[in-house]
């Protein structure tokens, strides 16, 4: 009989590439897989995509912050964990730290039912940071939801999952657990024919010759604070090239704006985001993908973007902030230069200096390449699939007793 998995996700599970991926690859692996997320301010409705399905529980609108808060907290969560426990899982996959407890609530209804955590992010600074969002009372909501979570992972989780080792290592010294197995945000590995296109020169209007800084993504102040700002200052002070933020999000018309200025107006480009499955397509058109990440909360200073692996798959050599992570696989593999964020001259030095130097960009494009070979979906989808198998392995009667599944 194949195995009922059911992951769960406090949003609405349209674009988040992690689950969709994870989704799709536990699905390959021959587990019958539905995903409960949210409907916020529309009805329940059901998916298919790629092998899974994927149930949105609705979220009514509200016309008070509280009400507003009321429904996208207690109120979802009960709401998906009565979905969730009805599917009757072998495994319950709360994705990231706000999908922990309506998980856990699920998987104790279902005798032998196993819970992963999935932790997208840091998790206990993640959901601390929340407090005090909708109001004393909902804070104080939150900061129970915290204290809750974390007791869940420490006690009630039988497996814990990353997205990089810095976390990981962070995450296993927090809850005192056997460090987390690690399955990062990478992208499936592209056809050699991927590589070299022209569609992003074709599409600001340059020609193909021309050099692209390219930074692509969220456009969101809080997660990059002053960088994509400064990256779009830094365009006149290239040598040689142009630049292209590329992506969405509030900061986007805000960006456009500023790009659309002297000395920036032809130098520097603001572009909507393209659909994930032709991302790499116009990313191959750049020439160094940049990482502007102000660093200003834990949270940000040990991420690990997903545009990094996008740079890498297509060997794109990296500009990057110093996050921990990044800089690991920078210097291992010799792909990236690491620069200030909150200087617009720090960046522009960074990029002409990889401009400048046609070996070193050769040898940094090797690099890419050669990193990419590793941390690339096909290679993540093994580690989520052991996670899986040695899962099912350990009987039911000692699942909640069991050491954490290390990786």
């Amino acid at each position: 009989m194949t195995a009922q998995v059911c992951m769960l996700v406090r949003n609405d599970c349209r674009t988040d590439q992690r689950v969709l991926k994870e989704a799709a690859s536990v699905a390959r692996g021959g587990y019958a897989v539905t995903v409960v997320a949210l409907n916020i301010y529309g009805p329940a409705e059901e998916e298919t995509r790629q092998g899974f399905r994927i149930v949105r529980v609705p979220v009514e609108r509200a016309r008070t912050r509280l009400e507003r808060g009321i429904n996208l907290f207690p109120r979802a969560i009960w709401r998906m964990a009565q979905t969730a426990a009805a599917l009757r899982a072998r495994i319950y996959h709360a994705h990231d730290s706000d999908a922990v407890l309506p998980a856990w609530l699920a998987a104790r209804q279902v005798a032998g039912a196993k819970l992963l955590y999935d932790a997208h992010e840091i998790g206990f600074i993640t959901l601390r940071g929340s407090v005090g969002y909708f109001g004393p009372f909902i804070g104080s909501l939150n900061w129970l939801w915290s204290v809750l979570t974390d007791w869940v992972v420490r006690h009630k989780a039988d497996a814990v999952i990353s997205v990089n080792d810095v976390l990981a290592d962070l995450q296993a010294r927090h809850y005192g657990i056997s460090r987390p197995a690690v399955v990062m945000n990478c992208p499936p590995r592209p056809q050699t024919s991927a590589l070299r296109t022209t569609l992003m020169a074709e599409q600001i209007g340059v020609s193909p010759d021309t050099p692209i800084v390219i930074c692509q993504g969220m456009l969101v102040r809080d997660r990059h604070g002053v960088g994509l700002e400064n990256l779009i200052r830094a365009a006149p002070l290239l040598e040689r090239g142009v630049v292209v933020v590329m992506g969405r999000g509030p900061q986007f018309e805000e960006l456009a704006a500023l790009a659309a200025q002297p000395p920036f107006a032809g130098r520097a480009f603001v572009l909507p985001a393209v659909p994930p499955a032709v991302l790499l397509d116009y990313t191959a058109g750049a020439t160094i993908g940049v990482i502007p990440t102000e660093i200003h909360h834990p949270v940000l200073r040990y991420s690990s973007p997903n545009k990094f692996f996008e740079y890498l798959a297509v060997g794109l050599p990296v500009v990057t902030s110093d996050l921990p992570i990044v800089r690991r696989i920078c210097e291992a593999y010799g792909c990236g230069l690491v620069c200030d964020p909150t200087s617009p001259a720090s960046i522009a030095e960074a990029c002409n200096r990889l401009l400048g130097d046609p070996d070193l960009y050769a040898r940094m494009r090797d690099g890419a390449l050669a990193a990419a070979a590793v941390y690339n979906w096909e290679a993540q989808e093994q580690v989520l699939l052991d996670v899986y198998r040695r899962l099912l392995a350990v009987t039911p009667s000692i699942a909640h007793h069991a050491s954490h599944i290390a990786p």
